[in-house]
């Protein structure tokens, strides 16, 4: 996938975590991040860091880092691709025409499947505007809405009869001829009756017998009609809508493969490294290839007597969602990764009881009436997609263990065609982290808002998405009175509950601010996970990671023939 958004961070940059895997480190327990505190290129190699290079043949580079992604999953990681780009310079004729050929074509596939799907919305929509007609109709002999069927006669078919001929030209004679036809029913046929029952003149009652028996032939026929018409309709409709969503999903793919083939140069990022990269010389045939690889698999540590592992009822061990990451690197908006995605902070309401999530302002479940608690978009993303995956152990995670080894991998790729022939280039810049189970989840986050970034700019391309809200969330905020609900009045246990509710909240939001003094925290652990940082994070666990560190250098190393 590629987006124009930073990664976020693991070395101490902001927004990211701070690593805390030194003694004495900051927030031992609470989470553990034991890795390099430093950008890429400012630590030394060691077993968390280093960075390979290797220079060959065009293919040989490439070949090295398909070696690297196939083997990883052997060793049982999960991989996958964070971020992409590509910069070709226009100099290297052969790439930079396959390059931006591929974009033209997908563009123009782009084009042609927008272009039929807006015709077929407007299709859609003159079907819709045909159906409300017709459903109408079917309402008002459903409810037996006499009044509005003749005033349908009235204003649509009696009124084309002509001049001198239609109650509406013959009303200004008799005023009270389109009431008196209105206070007919179906029996009232004969002339005399409705002059002796409205007690009007006999020629104004032989016009509205006439009427009258207009009116009955006219309400059979156009029942008929509208009973074949909507339905034949209701399929049509039910067709157009099948063929936008079929256009949709087919476009999708060739949206999503356009933005992945993104010039660099459309980056700023990209931008202010390409106008400095000393490998890019103006006049020669050059191209730039960035991509990052995050991988990871749990940390099994080599025990004596392994401790006994409780699983709880959330079906982990310790759960990996906890209240101290939820609110510092999620959804703080400096530190977290609400700075790069704001729209995690979206509102929500959700009811623990049916487990459902609601838009904001939604005080009680339609489904169960309870009443519904505050929540964000991180926090349904997490709920719905993130931990019901972990619990089913895919993407190589298991509810059971609460430790990773977290390998970022920085790869650059760059190639360039000289008189005496060609180079390829690649440097892989790797980084090895220990982490606790609740810092996977930050990053699992954080691939999850990259493809729904990804999801959004699609959406936007095809009309269903505007920015954060979607058509109907932009038409509430700008006509807000004409989709203004009007709000039955509460009745007073409703009034009491509501009250016990604020109180309720007004006493958890104190006990929120007290804060436990230090001295009472000497004996017991700041948090879930290791803070014995000699004892069991080194040797236990750093060592470990180290180990699988050196396997994936002298891995590459061997590939690159140094040794």
């Amino acid at each position: 996938m590629s987006i124009d958004k930073p990664i976020f961070a693991l070395d101490g940059g902001k927004p990211g975590i701070p690593p805390n895997g030194k003694p004495n480190g900051k927030d031992l327990g609470k989470y553990l991040l034991a890795g390099p505190d430093g950008p890429p290129g400012s630590n030394t190699s060691n077993n968390q860091t280093i960075e390979l290079n290797f220079t060959g043949t065009p293919g040989t580079a490439s070949a090295l880092y398909y070696s690297l992604v196939f083997q990883l999953p052997k060793w049982g990681f999960n991989v996958i691709k964070a971020d992409e780009w590509i910069e070709v310079s226009p100099t290297h004729q052969e790439y930079y025409q396959r390059t931006i050929s591929t974009k033209k074509q997908l563009e123009g596939i782009i084009k042609e499947g927008l272009a039929s799907a807006t015709a077929a919305v407007a299709d859609y929509e003159l079907l819709k505007h045909d159906l409300r007609k017709y459903e109408d109709i079917l309402n008002y002999f459903n409810e037996e809405d006499e009044h509005s069927l003749k005033a349908m006669f009235i204003d649509q078919v009696d009124v084309h009869t002509g001049e001198g001929i239609s109650m509406r030209s013959i009303a200004p004679r008799w005023p009270t001829l389109i009431s008196d036809f209105m206070k007919l029913t179906d029996e009232d046929i004969e002339v005399d009756k409705i002059a002796k029952k409205l007690n009007i003149s006999r020629a104004e009652a032989v016009i509205l017998s006439t009427k009258n028996r207009l009116y009955k032939v006219w309400k059979k026929k156009i029942l008929d009609v509208a009973r074949e018409r909507y339905s034949l309709i209701y399929g049509l409709v039910k067709s157009r809508e099948k063929t936008i969503t079929e256009y949709k999903n087919w476009l999708k793919p060739y949206i999503s493969r356009f933005k992945m083939t993104v010039l660099g140069g459309e980056r700023s990022e990209v931008r202010s490294k390409t106008l400095k990269a000393y490998a890019d010389i103006t006049g020669q045939a050059t191209f730039a290839n960035g991509i990052r690889i995050f991988a990871w698999k749990v940390l099994k540590t080599a025990e004596i007597r392994k401790p006994l592992k409780e699983v709880k009822p959330s079906g982990f061990v310790i759960d990996p969602y906890d209240s101290y990451v939820r609110e510092k690197f999620i959804l703080n908006k400096e530190t977290g990764l609400a700075a790069i995605y704001p729209w995690l902070l979206t509102e929500l309401d959700y009811c623990q009881k049916c487990k459902k999530f609601y838009g904001a302002g939604i005080e009680k479940c339609p489904i169960c009436g309870e009443r519904t608690v505050k929540m964000t978009e991180a926090d349904k993303i997490v709920m719905k997609e993130i931990l019901p995956e972990w619990k089913a152990s895919k993407m190589n995670l298991d509810p059971t263990e609460s430790y990773y080894m977290f390998f970022d991998f920085d790869i650059s790729r760059v190639g360039s065609r000289l008189p005496i022939g060609e180079l390829e280039d690649i440097t892989f810049d790797i980084r090895a982290y220990t982490v606790s189970h609740n810092v996977l989840l930050v990053k699992i986050l954080e691939i999850k808002c990259r493809e729904k970034e990804i999801e959004k700019y699609i959406d936007e391309i095809l009309g269903i998405k505007f920015g954060e809200s979607d058509a109907l969330e932009i038409a509430k905020k700008r006509y807000p009175k004409a989709f203004e609900v009007e709000e039955k009045e509460k009745t007073e246990l409703e009034k009491f509950s509501d009250e016990l509710h604020k109180i309720g909240e007004e006493f958890s939001g104190a006990f929120k601010k007290i804060s436990i003094p230090k001295t009472q925290l000497m004996f017991s652990k700041p948090g879930p996970y290791e803070s014995h940082f000699k004892d069991r994070i080194t040797k236990n666990y750093l060592k470990l990671t180290g180990g699988v560190f050196a396997q994936i250098k002298d891995f590459l190393i061997e590939k690159m023939g140094v040794r």
